[in-house]
């Protein structure tokens, strides 16, 4: 069922399966003694509305403003808060379900030396870590130093960036072949940066992914808006248009291998940060869009991180949100107390 209207006053005596209501306004409404199983509704001003004696069986509502809505008497913003304040651990990250990842993108910084010093101050200070994946993704000069000092500890090592050809006449490039016979595990994709200064494109993005999953590595695809693309209000077309586009063609089953990185381009090194709000707003969204391309049970599977200027100050905030399971992180990632503060907050979200 579709509806697209101005006004709808009067909906009476009918039947639809499998409804699905987006980004609508329907505040003041009434529903009585309705079939309502499986609805689904997201992102939709609800408030004020009415729910008595309806079959809700299945119902799905996410994202949405609740003010003064009841269902059956009971006001369901109240409802939401108890949980939220007496049950936290039901309704936070389930991480059987999914790891949280911390990652350093380090960008291009350090030389060897400084390298093997970072990571042995770092190793130190997270050998305790057990529910955290920690990653830190450092320039190709320094890999083979990063492997050799956190072999055998719980940091993983990954690229910043891989071509999408095994061989040929590339100058310059990586391929994802010679990253993983190396022992790399991960690597960053997307980058707002590469595309940026690059000219990488969602087609080279959606290339490179691939490669990187039929050698066994694991992608970190970085999506995100420019900060005139939010001014816009087209964040949501520019992301979905992003998944669509950088996991086309890719299976289910190596989409579970990916991590999506949401990082805002306009808080990219910028000092400036997406609220905690804000990153879960479009966090849930990435995870509701994959929803609808690979199925639920696929996207709550998914590790998605916030990644924008987090830092040890805001870090506890953003991660304690549903949707946020971690982070990509690029300047606190350079400081081993920052990065440790990072993954501890990570831990405890």
């Amino acid at each position: 069922m579709n509806i697209k209207c101005e006004n709808i006053t009067l909906i009476s005596e009918c039947s639809s399966n499998d409804l699905h209501i987006e980004r609508s306004g329907l505040q003041n409404a009434a529903f009585s003694e309705n079939d309502m199983r499986g609805i689904v509704i997201e992102q939709c001003n609800l408030s004020n509305n009415c729910v008595r004696h309806s079959d809700l069986t299945g119902a799905c509502i996410e994202s949405c403003k609740l003010d003064g809505m009841t269902i059956d008497g009971i006001n369901v913003q109240q409802m939401m808060d108890f949980y939220k304040n007496n049950f936290k651990e039901n309704l936070t990250m389930n991480k059987a379900t999914r790891k949280a990842i911390i990652a350093g993108n380090w960008k291009m910084n350090k030389t060897r030396p400084e390298a093997k010093a970072l990571l042995d101050e770092l190793k130190g200070m997270v050998a305790d870590i057990k529910t955290v994946e920690i990653v830190a993704c450092v320039p190709f000069t320094n890999l083979e130093t990063a492997l050799a000092a956190t072999e055998g500890t719980n940091i993983k090592i990954g690229a910043e960036n891989c071509h999408f050809e095994k061989s040929g006449a590339f100058t310059g490039e990586i391929s994802a072949d010679m990253l993983a016979e190396m022992g790399v595990e991960y690597v960053v994709l997307g980058h707002s940066e590469r595309r940026q200064y690059f000219a990488e494109t969602d087609e080279t993005v959606n290339k490179r992914t691939k490669a990187a999953l039929a050698a066994g590595l694991k992608p970190i695809v970085c999506v995100g808006e420019l900060l005139w693309e939010r001014e816009c209000n087209i964040t949501e077309e520019v992301i979905a248009r992003q998944i669509k586009l950088d996991f086309f063609g890719i299976k289910a089953a190596d989409l579970k291998k990916c991590v999506i990185a949401y990082e805002p381009v306009w808080a990219i090194g910028t000092g400036k940060t997406a609220t905690a709000d804000q990153a879960e707003e479009v966090c849930a969204f990435i995870r509701a869009t994959l929803a609808k391309l690979y199925g639920a049970d696929v996207a709550e599977a998914i590790t998605i991180q916030y990644g924008g200027s987090m830092n040890a100050a805001n870090a506890a905030e953003l991660v304690s949100k549903k949707n946020v399971d971690g982070g990509l992180i690029g300047g606190a990632s350079l400081k081993a107390a920052d990065f440790t503060t990072i993954i501890k907050a990570a831990e405890n979200g």
